[in-house]
């Protein structure tokens, strides 16, 4: 925020690895969006100065607020998120969860995300509606028993063994997640680059679904008449 001797604006200033300050001209459009503590949000637009880009109206006080930066060139865009002080007038990052490192696209979707659901609140009722909803879908397994014991006019049997079933696999994923949390955790204490090889880990699992997914229809076709 520069307001020397000038009302407050915001400057964004590019450097090389000269340090000298030049604005890319490869950059489509540039945003800062604030958020104060009220909910009022503010969205500046930048255009060029001298080696820098100037927000084109000005920044009301107070000057401390959340807020995120977008950078869109080509194709795409990326956002960072940044908090302003009144004490210092310096911005500093925004603080993870786990203090991890967040590369650009990840922070694209976790600004999204907390874009679209900060200020709101979540009653019992809701999430207990969540839970029902998400259950409608029935396991294979579960409707494979139950269709089995209506054959077998085993009625009582059906709905008695799909209702452990389904207490059992709730119970079962709950301790599993946990114990992955618990475990993921101290993992990333203990080990460095844990984290690195976690973010990798979507790629190894979707290639071994493809590679399985390839196996299994190389054997369906050779057993093909």
């Amino acid at each position: 925020v520069f307001e020397t001797n000038v009302p407050p604006r915001f400057r964004l200033y590019f450097y090389n690895s000269a340090r000298q300050s030049k604005v890319p001209s490869q950059l489509n459009k540039i945003t800062v969006e604030t958020v104060r503590s009220d909910g009022a949000r503010q969205s500046f637009s930048f255009a060029e100065g001298n080696s820098y880009l100037e927000a084109m109206v000005e920044l009301p006080e107070p000057h401390e607020f959340d807020a995120t930066l977008t950078i869109a060139h080509g194709d795409h865009a990326h956002t960072f998120d940044f908090k302003f002080s009144e004490d210092d007038h310096r911005h500093e990052p925004a603080n993870l969860a786990d203090g991890d490192y967040q590369d650009a696209h990840e922070r694209a979707h976790a600004s999204a995300i907390a874009r679209r659901f900060s200020n709101r609140t979540v009653s019992t009722a809701q999430i207990v509606f969540f839970g029902l909803t998400g259950g409608l879908l029935p396991c294979p397994a579960a409707l494979t028993v139950l269709l089995l014991c209506l054959q077998l006019k085993k009625f009582t049997l059906g709905f008695t063994l799909v209702l452990c079933f389904s207490l059992g696999l709730a119970l079962t994923m709950v301790i599993a997640g946990a114990l992955a949390a618990w475990s993921v955790q101290h993992a990333s204490r203990r080990f460095k680059g844990f984290g690195e090889l976690a973010r990798k880990a979507p790629y190894v699992s979707s290639a071994l679904l493809v590679a399985m997914g390839l196996l299994f229809a190389v054997q369906g076709w050779r057993h093909l008449p």
